[in-house]
């Protein structure tokens, strides 16, 4: 959709995000805006049981001009992981008309994808384009699950900006992540939990803002 580094230590990613216990659901909901005028959701749902933790992403964009719909983009996508390890992910994207899916899975110390490029494979703490999970910031290679692709990706941490969230306010750093496709930028607090992004894209700026608290 999008134009669009080392593990972190393991008791750091069994608890995802502050104060996460042991089973758990919580929910990224965030507006999405276009030049400031709201498009659309993207609500990503995680839910911890024990060692596992099962992820479902929904984003629904839809560019209206009067009653005539310009452009619509929709995408699925859901991940199981055990421990700080994906053990698999499907995705499915509607792009206007254009269609994409992917599936990846974890096997023998490797991630393996079969997408629209193709097989491909990547290290076992591969990640996916799916922001929630703060170990993305220490991330060398995603999968970019809009296009079904794995690739390598830099990532530079912007200074801490203050955001008004529902019922308070944090601080929050930028981190921009760049690709061959894509270049976002996801905000985390110092704690690691996800609260915002920007991008832009085809000459406008899109930015995400928290309707509900995880």
């Amino acid at each position: 959709m999008t134009r669009m580094s080392r593990a972190v230590p393991l008791a750091l990613c069994l608890v995802l995000l502050p104060g996460w216990a042991e089973a758990e659901t919580r929910r990224f909901d965030f507006e999405v805006k276009r030049n400031g005028r709201p498009i659309g959701s993207h609500v990503v749902t995680v839910e911890k049981n024990g060692e596992e933790t099962q992820v479902q992403v929904a984003l629904d964009l839809a560019v209206t001009f009067g009653p005539f719909t310009l452009y619509r983009y929709t995408h699925r996508s859901a991940e199981r992981w055990l421990r700080d390890r994906l053990q698999s992910v499907e995705a499915t994207t509607d792009d206007d008309g254009t269609k994409y899916a992917l599936r990846a899975w974890a096997a023998g110390g490797k991630v393996d994808l079969d997408g629209p490029e193709g097989r491909q494979t990547g290290t076992a703490d591969t990640m996916p384009s799916s922001y929630w999970n703060p170990r993305l910031r220490h991330a060398a290679t995603w999968i970019e699950t809009h296009w079904g692709v794995l690739q390598p990706i830099r990532i530079a941490k912007g200074e801490p900006v203050t955001l008004n969230l529902p019922g308070r306010t944090v601080k929050a750093i930028p981190h921009t992540i760049t690709s061959e496709k894509a270049e976002v930028t996801p905000l985390y607090t110092e704690d690691g939990e996800w609260v915002g992004m920007t991008f832009e894209l085809w000459g406008a700026n899109f930015e995400y803002a928290m309707r509900t608290a995880p």
